[in-house]
């Protein structure tokens, strides 16, 4: 299709990583929507998520690809190992911006609850950790307490005894 005087193509991008299941469409969707880039965005297979999006300027192609890639870089969650690229050598109209497609169904839903469940058991595991840290740093401000309330008491006998000279 022709946009002004612009050739717009509908692209295949597949997502290949650790991607499914912890909100990484929604960042696409998000990054369609702020770059004014129309297509569509739905988990494909187990770990890939499949894009379909118009360009008329590579430049902004590559500024997706390098703004997906970015996000691995600003959510642990995400691990991307590949961007796969495809024109379609056609063009397909979508509605405004990326929008998700939902294909949550039973198993879906199950899957996030497990990448859920995983990631919930990683942070009582950290506050464990946190906790015994917190319990030694307890313990030592008790010694130190303890220290202090000493070093006090010399320090008074000291000052009793500069005083009686």
């Amino acid at each position: 299709m022709l946009k002004g005087k612009i050739m717009v193509t509908t692209y295949e991008l597949k997502i290949h990583g650790k991607i499914p299941h912890v909100g990484f469409r929604e960042k696409i969707e998000n990054l369609g929507h702020a770059l004014d880039i129309d297509g569509i965005v739905y988990n494909y297979e187990d770990d890939i998520v499949r894009i379909l999006a118009n360009f008329d300027d590579e430049e902004l192609k590559e500024f997706l690809k390098k703004s997906i890639k970015f996000l691995e870089k600003k959510d642990d969650l995400i691990k991307i190992d590949e961007i796969e690229e495809k024109d379609l050598n056609a063009y397909i109209e979508f509605p405004k911006g990326i929008n998700r497609i939902s294909a949550d169904n039973l198993l879906e839903l199950n899957k996030k609850l497990d990448e859920g469940v995983k990631y919930v058991k990683l942070i009582f595991g950290k506050l464990e950790e946190h906790k015994e840290i917190l319990t030694d740093i307890n313990s030592g401000m008790g010694n130190l307490n303890s220290g202090m309330g000493n070093l006090n008491k010399k320090m008074d006998d000291l000052i009793d005894i500069l005083k009686n000279k």
